[in-house]
């Protein structure tokens, strides 16, 4: 064989190697994952909280230990009336201590136990 067709085939073999080995790695990847539907995924947390503001849809906490990182809660169906009865009362206000339940990688609170402060 001459140079040219040995680099060329040399080369060709080196790019079904290249498109070859993406294909394999994905395979691979995706089987050691979890899938999102599993239980070790849907783990139910519960952590308390302290309130910065209340909205009718969403209630956005910061953590105990760090002050500075902040959390936005949606409510799950489940507990949306019982938020609106909340807020139509007067809500939850700035320095209130909350426990929110909600799953593992999700911001929908789940369940909220706290003492509203009074209405002024």
């Amino acid at each position: 064989m001459t140079r040219n067709k040995t680099y060329a085939l040399l080369l060709a073999a080196v790019l079904f190697a290249c498109a070859a080995a993406p294909a394999n790695s994905a395979l691979a990847a995706g089987g050691q994952s979890a899938p999102p539907g599993t239980p070790q995924s849907q783990k139910i947390i519960r952590t308390q909280f302290i309130v910065t503001h209340m909205l009718l849809q969403s209630l956005q906490v910061r953590s105990v230990t760090d002050a500075r990182a902040l959390q936005t809660f949606t409510y799950a169906p489940g507990i949306r009336e019982q938020m609106q009865e909340v807020f139509n009362a007067g809500g939850y206000r700035d320095g209130d201590n909350v426990t929110i339940w909600y799953r593992q990688g999700t911001t929908v609170a789940l369940k909220i136990k706290g003492k509203p402060s009074k209405k002024k």
